[in-house]
């Protein structure tokens, strides 16, 4: 599904403004003091989870603060979106994009279908079992979670947390580069897995297709992972725009035939028909 950004922003305040660790909190008034007075009236109101805990400026960035970009070394806070909740199974996901804007703005897109007066979440969390997520969400944040995820009941939650550890796992497997030389059809068993426990589709690339010099596939994934990031980021995310030159020609990706030609494919070799069980079979090489 392709789902219209939901809001976007630029923050209304950056850590790059503080000078050294022990002048946190100096720079932060000092930087604070140069925005127009509703600016500064609006990150005064954003919530403190840490209250009483020490510098009440830094504790709001502390508690309300995203990454610039998943290698950015600052972050920022936003008037809008630094409201939105967590939620451990969010219908939204947010992200940086350095193209938007005078200097870059923070996006916020469903990846869930929206009911109106339904409250927009997103994930403070990268994954992990409950009692993981639970652990990083109070240290972190200062918060229990309450999510539906975490109330739900003792069974349901026991098999997310099962599946959870799995997914956990199999990124550690794919990620194997000596599985992927010497056994690259358990390490395509292992996407195939991580896929149907996710039940959703879009990797950057198909690393074990393209390693094996195999094009057809490897567009494929390249086609899949740019479909995705329109849904949770946009079509000028940075991340899209780097993989959509090899949905048409795979062969220039740095991994592609990196460790062998058994798996040679050509782009013509791609099925015209790309849904349903034979295509299934193609895809995973059954």
């Amino acid at each position: 599904m392709t789902q219209a950004r939901q809001d976007s922003e630029p923050p209304l305040l950056t850590t790059d403004v503080i000078t050294s660790v022990e002048n946190t909190e100096t720079d932060l008034a000092i930087h604070l003091r140069t925005l127009p007075a509703e600016k500064q009236r609006a990150f005064l109101s954003l919530h403190n989870n840490f209250p009483g805990q020490g510098n009440p400026l830094t504790s709001i960035i502390r508690s309300n603060g995203y990454p610039l970009g998943a290698d950015a070394g600052c972050g920022g806070v936003f008037e809008n979106i630094s409201r939105i909740n967590h939620g451990c199974l969010p219908n939204a996901v947010q992200n940086w994009n350095g193209l938007l804007g005078e200097e870059g703005e923070e996006t916020v897109y469903a990846i869930k279908d929206i009911k109106e007066g339904e409250e927009i979440t997103t994930s403070y969390l990268s994954g992990g079992t409950s009692k993981e997520r639970r652990a990083v969400l109070k240290q972190s944040f200062g918060f229990d979670c309450t999510c539906k995820l975490c109330d739900s009941d003792e069974a349901d939650l026991k098999a997310s947390d099962e599946r959870l550890s799995r997914i956990q796992e199999l990124h550690i497997d794919i990620g194997d580069s000596e599985t992927v030389r010497h056994d690259p059809e358990k390490a395509l068993g292992y996407c195939k897995e991580l896929l149907e426990i996710l039940e959703v589709e879009g990797i950057k690339d198909d690393r074990v297709t393209a390693m094996h010099s195999d094009a057809a596939r490897a567009a494929w994934w390249a086609k899949k992972f740019c479909e995705a990031k329109v849904i949770s980021a946009g079509k000028s995310c940075i991340d899209r725009l780097d993989m959509k030159p090899f949905t048409k020609r795979p062969q220039k990706h740095d991994c592609f035939g990196a460790f062998s030609v058994n798996w040679k494919t050509k782009l013509e070799e791609l099925p015209k028909e790309r849904a349903g069980e034979e295509f299934e079979k193609w895809l995973w090489r059954e």
